[in-house]
């Protein structure tokens, strides 16, 4: 299963101290080959002027990844979600997707003329 971690930190939290050392153990392991742990940390974002962080996560299920969570200073929500990559979604169907909306929009333009 994959999980959203959402975590906003307050106003003069710091990074280091209430981001990245929180969830450092779960991320070394999981950078392991093959990954150590229960949850496996599959990649992250974050926007450092607002100190807003985006992390997605692999876990068995919900009370797992909760435990892992659970010590993030200025926890906002953790999800289950649908992760779509490379293994999870083939070229030819996002090629077609892309085709059906580029058709639609060029007959909704066509119809507005």
């Amino acid at each position: 299963m994959k999980f959203l971690v959402r975590q906003a930190l307050d106003e003069g939290g710091d990074v280091t101290r209430d981001h990245l050392q929180p969830m450092a153990r779960v991320v070394a392991g999981s950078l392991e080959d093959p990954p150590r742990g229960p949850v496996v940390w599959l990649g992250g974002c974050g926007d450092i002027e607002t100190s807003e962080f985006f992390m997605l996560f692999e876990a068995p299920d919900q009370e797992t990844m909760d435990a892992a969570a659970a010590n993030l200073p200025g926890l906002v929500s953790c999800r289950r979600v649908m992760a779509v990559d490379r293994s999870t979604l083939a070229r030819g169907l996002m090629l077609g997707l892309a085709k059906d909306y580029e058709d639609r929009r060029a007959a909704e333009d066509a119809h507005r003329a």
